[in-house]
């Protein structure tokens, strides 16, 4: 038997999608992206997202051409998993430093640059660290968490992406990048 509806039911039905959508509309920024500069998205092949942030050590990390292959990696000082990549980082800093790798580690902690500098005093690490509690490098290189890591080549390339713990095969991805920039140079 079909059913009857009320008229009062399809519009109570009405005002939820609208308000939801007005929500939905609301929390994605909403309206046209006229008032907004454009952002760039971090793809694999393309150029790296321009991205600058000054490092702990006095020095500034430029996203685009430069004379080093960049790993930028994004990270917390409440993620265990973050913590555990800094072994690699150091390890990987020594091996390929030399050959043009720079590797640096952006905090996304909000608030205050003390957790950053009590971790990395902790860990002892040995590549560059940053703070960013404004979030920019998470809309500049969006990923589904932290962490997150990104290697650019010397010419301003996103070379590689990976969300997660660093996997193994990072050394032959960066000697390999090392390898092909030096190359073309």
């Amino acid at each position: 038997m079909p059913s009857v509806r009320s008229a009062g039911s399809v519009s109570w039905r009405r005002a939820i999608a609208l308000t939801s959508a007005t929500i939905l509309l609301v929390a994605c920024g909403g309206g046209t992206n006229a008032d907004r500069p454009a952002r760039q998205v971090a793809r694999v092949g393309a150029d790296a997202p321009s991205y600058r942030i000054a490092t702990f050590a006095g020095d500034s990390l430029i996203v685009g051409p430069s004379s080093s292959v960049v790993l930028l990696n994004v990270w917390a000082t409440w993620c265990a998993s973050c913590k555990e990549e800094f072994a690699l980082m150091d390890t990987l800093l020594s091996r390929h430093g030399p050959n043009g790798l720079r590797v640096v580690a952006v905090s996304v902690d909000v608030g205050s640059s003390e957790p950053v500098h009590r971790t990395i005093a902790e860990y002892a690490v040995t590549f560059e660290v940053a703070h960013d509690a404004e979030g920019e490098v998470e809309r500049r290189f969006p990923a589904l968490g932290v962490p997150a890591s990104y290697l650019i080549g010397r010419n301003g390339r996103l070379l590689w992406k990976h969300v997660g713990v660093l996997p193994g095969s990072v050394d032959t991805v960066i000697a390999r990048a090392l390898a092909q920039d030096l190359a073309i140079e």
